[in-house]
């Protein structure tokens, strides 16, 4: 495997029984390559697996066949017995996931408080964090006090702050409860945090636009059982306009390739 890669997935499968007994596969040989420093989105029908795909790279479902690979490594083991990720990439869910009774700052350290760290140093950690997405001021603000796009930011500082060994930040559609101007100001902002951290972006949403405005590379999943149907490459300079004919011949290309996979 090339050093160029973060993490390699190869033939990855996972099933579900259900109350009959019965097995139903949800991937099947799934495979993919991420490589370092890259913008990964991942788009598909509703109900195909792409969440179950981020739950087993977070390291949270073991049950799955196939094996996951970092440079010259292997992650897990077949049928993931060997689960060493866990803790070790950032994790963003979908479902709002800050807790009301906290500051913006408590909220923040909060996974930092289970590292033996100095208290000196996990305030640091925080306060680096909250100025580099232009939160600082906020600090003692509650999450009922700020905005939704506000709150994402806090919501990846939090996932930031336990400073991921692999590099690697996992999304699940973090953004499908903004309104839409909300939403493209939490595209540009995830951006420059990407920029300036250089770490590498698994990203899940349902959402054409948003896929294309953010992504180095965006593969297509099929209904289940769900594998990698195709993969393209976003060219596009970046900062993108959304109005451009390259922007929007891409936009109608990934629409089609999904239309396909309709249930």
């Amino acid at each position: 495997m090339s050093e160029d890669y973060l993490l390699k997935i190869e033939n990855v499968s996972k099933y579900f029984i259900n109350e009959f007994g019965e097995k139903i596969p949800v991937l099947e040989y799934l495979s993919l390559s991420i490589k370092n420093n890259e913008f990964y989105t991942i788009i598909g029908p509703s109900g195909c697996g792409k969440t179950t795909l981020l739950r087993i790279l977070a390291g949270f479902d073991h049950q799955f066949t196939g094996n996951i690979y970092l440079p010259n490594k292997s992650i897990y083991k077949k049928n993931g017995k060997n689960s060493t990720l866990l803790g070790k990439v950032g994790y963003i869910p979908q479902e709002e996931s800050l807790f009301p009774w906290l500051t913006i700052e408590k909220n923040v350290e909060f996974g930092l408080n289970y590292l033996q760290l100095p208290k000196n140093e996990k305030k640091k950690i925080v306060q680096n964090l909250l100025q580099l997405v232009g939160l600082e001021k906020y600090r003692k603000y509650y999450p009922k006090e700020i905005s939704g796009g506000m709150k994402q930011k806090v919501v990846i500082c939090r996932a930031l702050a336990l400073n991921p060994e692999y590099n690697l930040l996992l999304m699940d559609e973090p953004f499908s409860s903004l309104d839409s101007q909300s939403r493209n100001k939490m595209q540009e902002d995830l951006l420059d945090i990407w920029e300036k951290k250089k770490m590498s972006i698994l990203f899940i949403t349902h959402n054409i636009d948003e896929a294309v405005f953010l992504s180095d590379k965006i593969s297509v999943m099929t209904k289940k059982p769900s594998k990698i149907k195709e993969t393209i490459y976003v060219k596009i300079p970046r900062p993108r306009d959304r109005t451009s004919s390259e922007f929007n011949s891409i936009r109608k290309y990934l629409l089609n390739s999904l239309y396909q996979e309709r249930e």
